[in-house]
Protein backbone atom coordinates (compact mmCIF):
# COMPACT_ATOMS: atom_id res chain seq x y z
CA UNK A 1 0.00 0.00 0.00
CA UNK A 2 2.77 2.42 0.87
CA UNK A 3 5.21 3.57 -1.77
CA UNK A 4 8.25 5.31 -0.38
CA UNK A 5 8.68 6.79 3.07
CA UNK A 6 6.24 9.68 2.70
CA UNK A 7 3.70 9.01 -0.01
CA UNK A 8 0.01 8.11 -0.20
CA UNK A 9 -1.07 6.74 -3.56
CA UNK A 10 -4.47 7.52 -5.06
CA UNK A 11 -6.97 4.76 -5.69
CA UNK A 12 -8.32 4.18 -9.19
CA UNK A 13 -11.69 2.70 -8.15
CA UNK A 14 -13.91 3.34 -5.12
CA UNK A 15 -16.77 0.93 -4.40
CA UNK A 16 -19.45 2.22 -2.04
CA UNK A 17 -22.15 0.25 -0.32
CA UNK A 18 -25.56 1.92 -0.38
CA UNK A 19 -27.83 1.06 2.58
CA UNK A 20 -26.24 2.04 5.89
CA UNK A 21 -23.31 3.71 4.14
CA UNK A 22 -24.48 6.26 1.59
CA UNK A 23 -27.89 6.48 3.23
CA UNK A 24 -29.11 6.26 6.82
CA UNK A 25 -31.68 3.52 6.19
CA UNK A 26 -31.95 -0.08 5.04
CA UNK A 27 -34.14 -0.01 1.94
CA UNK A 28 -35.65 -3.43 2.52
CA UNK A 29 -36.74 -2.35 6.01
CA UNK A 30 -38.37 0.78 4.58
CA UNK A 31 -40.33 -1.41 2.18
CA UNK A 32 -41.33 -3.69 5.06
CA UNK A 33 -42.62 -0.65 6.96
CA UNK A 34 -45.34 -0.34 4.32
CA UNK A 35 -46.56 -3.82 5.31
CA UNK A 36 -46.18 -3.36 9.06
CA UNK A 37 -43.39 -5.94 9.07
CA UNK A 38 -40.42 -3.71 9.74
CA UNK A 39 -39.49 -5.36 13.05
CA UNK A 40 -39.17 -8.84 11.55
CA UNK A 41 -37.35 -7.68 8.41
CA UNK A 42 -35.04 -5.41 10.42
CA UNK A 43 -34.08 -8.36 12.63
CA UNK A 44 -33.33 -10.60 9.65
CA UNK A 45 -31.37 -7.86 7.93
CA UNK A 46 -29.28 -7.06 10.99
CA UNK A 47 -28.52 -10.75 11.53
CA UNK A 48 -27.10 -10.92 8.01
CA UNK A 49 -25.26 -7.60 8.12
CA UNK A 50 -23.69 -8.42 11.48
CA UNK A 51 -22.53 -11.78 10.15
CA UNK A 52 -24.77 -13.96 12.34
CA UNK A 53 -26.57 -15.42 9.30
CA UNK A 54 -25.37 -15.78 5.70
CA UNK A 55 -27.12 -13.36 3.37
CA UNK A 56 -28.50 -16.19 1.24
CA UNK A 57 -30.43 -17.44 4.28
CA UNK A 58 -32.54 -14.26 4.45
CA UNK A 59 -32.56 -12.57 1.04
CA UNK A 60 -35.37 -14.42 -0.77
CA UNK A 61 -37.24 -14.87 2.51
CA UNK A 62 -37.47 -11.12 3.02
CA UNK A 63 -38.74 -10.52 -0.51
CA UNK A 64 -41.34 -13.26 -0.13
CA UNK A 65 -42.61 -11.69 3.09
CA UNK A 66 -42.85 -8.17 1.67
CA UNK A 67 -43.65 -8.69 -2.04
CA UNK A 68 -42.98 -5.03 -2.90
CA UNK A 69 -44.42 -3.51 -6.06
CA UNK A 70 -42.39 -1.66 -8.66
CA UNK A 71 -44.00 1.60 -7.53
CA UNK A 72 -42.91 0.95 -3.95
CA UNK A 73 -39.36 0.14 -5.02
CA UNK A 74 -39.27 3.35 -7.05
CA UNK A 75 -40.49 5.22 -3.98
CA UNK A 76 -37.28 4.09 -2.30
CA UNK A 77 -35.34 6.48 -4.53
CA UNK A 78 -36.95 9.43 -2.76
CA UNK A 79 -36.51 7.76 0.65
CA UNK A 80 -32.82 7.29 -0.16
CA UNK A 81 -32.56 10.91 -1.25
CA UNK A 82 -34.15 12.14 1.98
CA UNK A 83 -31.77 10.01 4.04
CA UNK A 84 -28.46 10.65 2.27
CA UNK A 85 -25.43 11.09 4.47
CA UNK A 86 -25.22 14.91 4.37
CA UNK A 87 -21.83 15.28 2.72
CA UNK A 88 -22.29 12.41 0.24
CA UNK A 89 -22.94 14.59 -2.85
CA UNK A 90 -19.81 16.71 -2.28
CA UNK A 91 -17.66 13.68 -1.50
CA UNK A 92 -18.73 11.96 -4.71
CA UNK A 93 -18.24 15.12 -6.76
CA UNK A 94 -14.70 15.35 -5.39
CA UNK A 95 -13.98 11.71 -6.21
CA UNK A 96 -15.22 12.25 -9.76
CA UNK A 97 -13.09 15.40 -10.04
CA UNK A 98 -10.09 13.40 -8.84
CA UNK A 99 -10.45 11.03 -11.76
CA UNK A 100 -11.63 8.08 -9.65
CA UNK A 101 -14.14 5.56 -11.01
CA UNK A 102 -16.91 5.43 -8.40
CA UNK A 103 -19.16 2.35 -8.25
CA UNK A 104 -22.13 1.47 -6.08
CA UNK A 105 -21.88 -2.13 -4.88
CA UNK A 106 -25.02 -3.11 -3.01
CA UNK A 107 -27.24 -6.01 -2.10
CA UNK A 108 -30.12 -3.54 -2.41
CA UNK A 109 -32.75 -3.55 -5.14
CA UNK A 110 -31.36 -2.40 -8.45
CA UNK A 111 -34.02 0.05 -9.56
CA UNK A 112 -33.79 2.06 -6.33
CA UNK A 113 -29.99 1.93 -6.11
CA UNK A 114 -29.66 2.98 -9.76
CA UNK A 115 -32.00 5.89 -9.13
CA UNK A 116 -29.82 7.05 -6.26
CA UNK A 117 -26.74 6.59 -8.40
CA UNK A 118 -28.11 8.86 -11.11
CA UNK A 119 -28.77 11.55 -8.50
CA UNK A 120 -25.11 11.29 -7.48
CA UNK A 121 -23.66 11.26 -10.98
CA UNK A 122 -22.94 7.52 -11.11
CA UNK A 123 -23.92 5.93 -14.44
CA UNK A 124 -25.99 2.71 -14.48
CA UNK A 125 -23.07 0.60 -15.69
CA UNK A 126 -21.27 1.40 -12.44
CA UNK A 127 -24.17 0.31 -10.25
CA UNK A 128 -24.14 -3.31 -9.09
CA UNK A 129 -27.30 -4.37 -7.25
CA UNK A 130 -30.06 -7.01 -7.31
CA UNK A 131 -32.74 -7.08 -9.97
CA UNK A 132 -36.14 -8.47 -8.96
CA UNK A 133 -38.76 -10.45 -10.87
CA UNK A 134 -42.38 -9.28 -10.83
CA UNK A 135 -45.53 -11.38 -11.11
CA UNK A 136 -46.95 -10.39 -14.52
CA UNK A 137 -50.40 -11.84 -13.74
CA UNK A 138 -51.12 -10.60 -10.22
CA UNK A 139 -51.43 -6.90 -11.07
CA UNK A 140 -53.72 -5.06 -13.44
CA UNK A 141 -52.03 -6.70 -16.42
CA UNK A 142 -54.64 -5.31 -18.82
CA UNK A 143 -53.27 -1.85 -18.02
CA UNK A 144 -49.65 -2.97 -18.18
CA UNK A 145 -49.31 -2.95 -14.38
CA UNK A 146 -47.14 -5.73 -13.01
CA UNK A 147 -47.85 -7.54 -9.80
CA UNK A 148 -45.55 -7.58 -6.77
CA UNK A 149 -41.98 -8.84 -6.76
CA UNK A 150 -41.87 -12.62 -6.52
CA UNK A 151 -38.13 -13.12 -6.24
CA UNK A 152 -34.70 -11.98 -7.31
CA UNK A 153 -32.92 -12.54 -10.59
CA UNK A 154 -29.80 -14.70 -10.27
CA UNK A 155 -26.95 -12.58 -8.91
CA UNK A 156 -23.76 -13.08 -6.90
CA UNK A 157 -25.07 -10.34 -4.60
CA UNK A 158 -27.64 -12.73 -3.16
CA UNK A 159 -24.79 -14.51 -1.40
CA UNK A 160 -22.48 -13.72 1.49
CA UNK A 161 -19.40 -13.77 -0.77
CA UNK A 162 -21.12 -12.02 -3.68
CA UNK A 163 -19.29 -8.72 -3.38
CA UNK A 164 -15.97 -10.54 -3.23
CA UNK A 165 -16.84 -12.44 -6.40
CA UNK A 166 -17.78 -9.28 -8.26
CA UNK A 167 -14.73 -7.36 -7.08
CA UNK A 168 -12.44 -10.17 -8.22
CA UNK A 169 -13.40 -9.23 -11.77
CA UNK A 170 -12.08 -5.69 -11.29
CA UNK A 171 -8.61 -6.68 -10.15
CA UNK A 172 -6.00 -5.84 -12.77
CA UNK A 173 -2.43 -4.50 -12.90
CA UNK A 174 -2.35 -0.77 -12.20
CA UNK A 175 -5.72 -0.71 -10.47
CA UNK A 176 -6.13 0.14 -6.79
CA UNK A 177 -9.49 -0.72 -5.25
CA UNK A 178 -11.05 0.87 -2.17
CA UNK A 179 -14.25 -0.56 -0.70
CA UNK A 180 -16.42 1.30 1.83
CA UNK A 181 -19.26 -0.50 3.59
CA UNK A 182 -20.95 -1.29 6.87
CA UNK A 183 -21.81 -4.99 6.79
CA UNK A 184 -20.50 -8.53 6.82
CA UNK A 185 -20.81 -8.89 3.06
CA UNK A 186 -18.44 -5.93 2.70
CA UNK A 187 -16.00 -7.42 5.18
CA UNK A 188 -16.09 -10.70 3.26
CA UNK A 189 -14.81 -8.82 0.21
CA UNK A 190 -11.79 -7.39 2.02
CA UNK A 191 -9.30 -9.82 0.41
CA UNK A 192 -10.31 -8.57 -3.05
CA UNK A 193 -9.43 -4.90 -2.46
CA UNK A 194 -6.35 -2.94 -1.48
CA UNK A 195 -8.17 -1.21 1.39
CA UNK A 196 -11.46 -1.86 3.16
CA UNK A 197 -12.96 1.03 5.11
CA UNK A 198 -15.73 0.04 7.49
CA UNK A 199 -18.42 2.69 7.99
CA UNK A 200 -20.09 2.96 11.39
CA UNK A 201 -21.84 6.28 11.02
CA UNK A 202 -25.27 4.65 10.76
CA UNK A 203 -25.01 1.14 12.24
CA UNK A 204 -22.31 0.12 14.69
CA UNK A 205 -21.25 -3.49 14.19
CA UNK A 206 -18.36 -4.62 16.38
CA UNK A 207 -17.07 -7.19 13.90
CA UNK A 208 -16.66 -4.52 11.23
CA UNK A 209 -15.10 -2.03 13.64
CA UNK A 210 -12.52 -4.56 14.77
CA UNK A 211 -11.60 -6.11 11.42
CA UNK A 212 -11.71 -3.25 8.89
CA UNK A 213 -8.40 -1.81 7.68
CA UNK A 214 -9.87 1.62 8.41
CA UNK A 215 -12.94 2.35 10.52
CA UNK A 216 -15.03 5.50 10.14
CA UNK A 217 -17.04 6.10 13.31
CA UNK A 218 -18.45 9.54 12.46
CA UNK A 219 -21.67 10.04 10.50
CA UNK A 220 -19.90 11.66 7.56
CA UNK A 221 -18.19 10.30 4.44
CA UNK A 222 -15.54 13.05 4.40
CA UNK A 223 -12.78 10.64 5.60
CA UNK A 224 -13.09 8.80 2.29
CA UNK A 225 -11.50 11.75 0.46
CA UNK A 226 -8.01 11.64 2.01
CA UNK A 227 -8.15 7.84 1.78
CA UNK A 228 -9.09 7.76 -1.89
CA UNK A 229 -7.01 10.69 -3.15
CA UNK A 230 -3.31 11.25 -3.07
CA UNK A 231 -2.23 14.68 -1.78
CA UNK A 232 -1.21 15.55 -5.35
CA UNK A 233 -4.68 14.81 -6.72
CA UNK A 234 -6.31 16.52 -3.76
CA UNK A 235 -4.81 19.82 -4.93
CA UNK A 236 -7.48 19.82 -7.63
CA UNK A 237 -9.99 20.54 -4.87
CA UNK A 238 -8.37 23.80 -3.79
CA UNK A 239 -10.80 26.68 -4.06
CA UNK A 240 -13.83 24.39 -4.36
CA UNK A 241 -16.47 23.50 -1.74
CA UNK A 242 -14.94 20.02 -1.55
CA UNK A 243 -11.72 21.45 -0.10
CA UNK A 244 -13.48 21.99 3.23
CA UNK A 245 -14.84 18.44 3.12
CA UNK A 246 -11.31 17.11 2.59
CA UNK A 247 -10.13 19.04 5.62
CA UNK A 248 -13.03 17.64 7.65
CA UNK A 249 -11.99 14.17 6.59
CA UNK A 250 -8.41 14.74 7.72
CA UNK A 251 -9.63 16.16 11.02
CA UNK A 252 -11.63 12.97 11.58
CA UNK A 253 -8.39 10.99 11.35
CA UNK A 254 -6.60 13.42 13.67
CA UNK A 255 -9.36 13.20 16.27
CA UNK A 256 -9.76 9.42 16.07
CA UNK A 257 -13.25 9.47 14.55
CA UNK A 258 -11.62 7.68 11.63
CA UNK A 259 -8.70 5.38 12.29
CA UNK A 260 -6.49 2.71 10.80
CA UNK A 261 -6.54 -0.62 12.61
CA UNK A 262 -2.73 -0.53 12.55
CA UNK A 263 -1.64 2.41 14.78
CA UNK A 264 1.68 2.76 12.96
CA UNK A 265 -0.07 3.04 9.62
CA UNK A 266 -2.43 5.61 11.11
CA UNK A 267 0.45 7.81 12.25
CA UNK A 268 2.23 7.44 8.96
CA UNK A 269 -0.92 8.43 7.06
CA UNK A 270 -1.21 11.58 9.17
CA UNK A 271 2.44 12.44 8.62
CA UNK A 272 2.08 12.10 4.86
CA UNK A 273 -0.91 14.42 4.75
CA UNK A 274 0.50 16.78 7.37
CA UNK A 275 3.55 17.43 5.23
CA UNK A 276 1.38 18.54 2.32
CA UNK A 277 -1.73 20.28 3.68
Amino acid sequence: MWEGPARWVSFTHVFLDCDGTLVRVEGIVELARLRGQEAMIAALTEAAMAGHLPLEAVYERRLALIRPTRAEIRRLIQIYRENLIPDAPLVLQALHAGGIAVHLLSGGLEEAVRGLGLLLGIPPQRVHAVRVRYDPFAGAWWRGEEGPAIGAEPSPLLYQDGKARLLAGFRAPGRRLLLVGDGATDLSARPMVHLFAGFGGVFYRPTIAEAADVYIACDRLAPILPLALSPERARRLQGTPAEAVLQEGLQAFRSGQARFRDPERHERFLRVWGSVL
